[in-house]
């Protein structure tokens, strides 16, 4: 029998085109090593989106110098947390539910003991205790508890001013509801809780402590006993008036001592502390 050669290679040791194929296709990974792979990824995004917090409006003192003692420096309610860490918050109804509401704390013995008065000194509320020692708190309520009441004397001011507290506890818890806001921004009409206009801080503030008052800056004077600049005292109305008459009064701020009070200025900026200076000087003042 007579062989004839075709040319075609012969079946061993030739691979088929399916086996080429085959051969060349990547091996697909297992299912173990893809999920691994997809938790590395969800890993590496959490990460760079920082989703690690500390709870709504507090936030952490990194960064910054501890500060002298708990309570409002200023800016801000200090407090410290469970692990002794200090931490600040601009919201003073999250300050007083950390701290329980606020007690009343030691005066540091560092000499300036022997100047203070009892009374409002601009920033908190001072007292001797039984044993006659200094203590001090930023609430109105518990200086009243310690004190049964008392009268108190504030801290000299610039010599036309009256720096005491408010006579009228009423209108002590509306500065302080006022005081709370710092850090809300203005906003036209604004009645809050998320932004104020003037004349609405103070229509709310007030309203915080029963007192009712019209919601414009000229009418709310219109509701107050006007007074001069040796009347006034804590929780006073102060108003601006670019005319220089009471119908063109335009901007309201609560007095809060020692020269400096509390507003809802323009857009742009927030609920904030201010001092009285002869540049901006209100031509108007008002007791609610």
């Amino acid at each position: 029998m007579t062989t004839v050669n075709t040319g075609a290679p012969e079946a061993a040791g030739e691979p088929t085109g399916q086996q080429d194929a085959a051969a060349v296709r990547p091996s697909r990974p297992s299912r173990t090593a893809r999920l691994r792979r997809g938790i590395g990824m969800v890993a590496v995004i959490a990460t760079g989106a920082g989703v690690i917090g500390l709870g709504t409006g507090v936030s952490p003192a990194a960064a910054e110098p501890a500060p002298a003692h708990a309570g409002w420096d200023g800016s801000r309610y200090w407090f410290k947390n469970s692990q002794g860490q200090w931490r600040w918050t601009s919201h003073y109804s999250v300050y007083a539910a950390r701290t329980g509401g606020g007690s009343a704390s030691a005066a540091k013995a560092t000499g300036r003991s022997s100047g203070i008065k009892q009374g409002w000194d601009g920033s908190r509320y001072w007292f001797r205790n039984s044993k006659g020692e200094w203590r001090w708190t930023s609430h109105y309520d518990v200086y009243l508890d310690r004190t049964g009441g008392g009268s108190s004397s504030g801290s000299a001011g610039s010599g036309h001013a009256d720096d005491s507290v408010a006579e009228d506890r009423d209108v002590e818890t509306a500065v302080q509801f006022a005081l709370s806001q710092l850090g809300v921004p203005f906003r036209r009409a604004g009645n809050g809780p998320d932004g104020y206009d003037c004349s609405g801080l103070v229509q709310q503030s007030f309203r915080r402590g029963g007192i009712e008052l019209p919601r414009v800056a000229n009418d709310q004077y219109a509701a107050t006993t006007p007074i001069r600049a040796s009347q006034l005292r804590r929780g006073d109305l102060l108003f601006w008036s670019p005319d220089g008459t009471a119908r063109g009064i335009q901007h309201v701020a609560i007095y809060l001592g020692d020269n400096r009070y509390v507003e809802a200025a323009r857009p742009g900026t927030n609920v904030r502390t201010s001092a009285i200076s002869s540049g901006y000087y209100p031509a108007f003042m008002g007791r609610p």
